[in-house]
């Protein structure tokens, strides 16, 4: 179980999704889900929203594996953006658009499959969720993985449709964005592939960006997740712990300064002595941070605590 996403159905129902099966990577993985109700702190059981399958037989294109769902709530509507591939592993995916009326997430059905390539369509990914925009559209940032492995912005109009794509950046070897709202435009950080990099970014608007800047922090090949809670930046990240050489061992919190431009660590959240603790996912609702993390493999483990906590730390 793997690559967990997090939204809010209604007031009181939120909806996971990640993807789980044998191994990462085989035919029998599918997309799972479970409700958790916030007045009685219960999740329910899994339930299967998408195989590789069902995304075939609706697509009409062969689809051998899955991964990394990502969900968003737009319009009454929820949505699914999904990796999936053929042949040749990751190498060979496509992002894929399914969507439901929010109210019934187990009906799932396919919209569209993204053309963001004018000549194979392949290797884009996607792994962190959307950010809305003032135009009543969103952004959703991806990554090409192959060759290059740089991040693009997927800006959608407020009817969901795909307008433009953008390369912020000349980086290479930079994976999975995660980008969120900042000040009168936003904030994006990068997690860097086989290099301990850590960049992130600001933006004037859609179209124009500052210069990428080096962080005081590292990335050891793992993914990060950035929220904004009480107009301050936080980062989700990993870094091993002093006596175990895994980088995804600890997964720790950090708050952005924004006047000398670096992150403080602030706590480890949790910890793993012969696993990881990786992949985390943040949803702000009713006050209280949720954040849902890979739990060795094994499980997608889930940790609330409220904004006043938060700003505390």
């Amino acid at each position: 179980m793997h690559s967990a996403s997090l939204i809010a159905l209604d007031r009181h129902i939120l909806l996971a999704a990640y993807f789980g099966g044998s191994k990462e990577g085989q035919s029998d993985v599918c997309v799972w889900g479970n409700l958790y109700n916030t007045q009685n702190k219960q999740w329910s059981k899994a339930f299967k929203l998408l195989s590789a399958s069902d995304l075939s037989r609706q697509a009409h294109e062969f689809v051998k594996i899955l991964g990394n769902p990502v969900l968003y709530a737009h319009k009454d509507k929820l949505y699914l953006f999904v990796v999936g591939a053929s042949l040749g592993g990751w190498a060979t995916s496509r992002i894929y658009v399914l969507n439901t009326p929010l109210n019934k997430p187990k009906a799932l059905h396919y919209e569209q499959t993204l053309h963001l390539s004018p000549f194979l369509n392949i290797s884009h990914l996607v792994r962190n969720p959307p950010t809305p925009t003032t135009d009543g559209g969103f952004i959703l940032p991806i990554y090409h993985e192959l060759a290059r492995k740089s991040p693009v912005l997927l800006k959608f109009d407020n009817k969901a449709h795909l307008q433009f794509l953008l390369k912020p950046n000349s980086l290479k070897q930079q994976l999975q964005p995660s980008l969120v709202p900042y000040k009168h435009c936003a904030f994006v950080a990068f997690r860097s592939y086989k290099t301990t990099h850590f960049y992130t970014q600001t933006c004037l608007d859609f179209w124009h960006w500052q210069p990428p800047r080096l962080s005081n922090l590292k990335n050891f090949d793992s993914a990060n997740a950035l929220f904004n809670a009480n107009g301050e930046l936080y980062l989700i990240y990993n870094q091993a712990l002093p006596k175990n050489p895994n980088a995804r061992s600890a997964l720790r919190l950090a708050r952005f300064n924004a006047t000398s431009g670096t992150f403080m660590p602030l706590k480890i959240l949790d910890t793993s002595q012969r696993g990881e603790v990786s992949y985390p996912a943040v949803l702000i609702f009713n006050n209280q941070v949720h954040v849902l993390y890979t739990k060795e493999r094994k499980a997608i483990a889930h940790l609330v605590f409220n904004l006043a906590y938060l700003k505390s730390l």
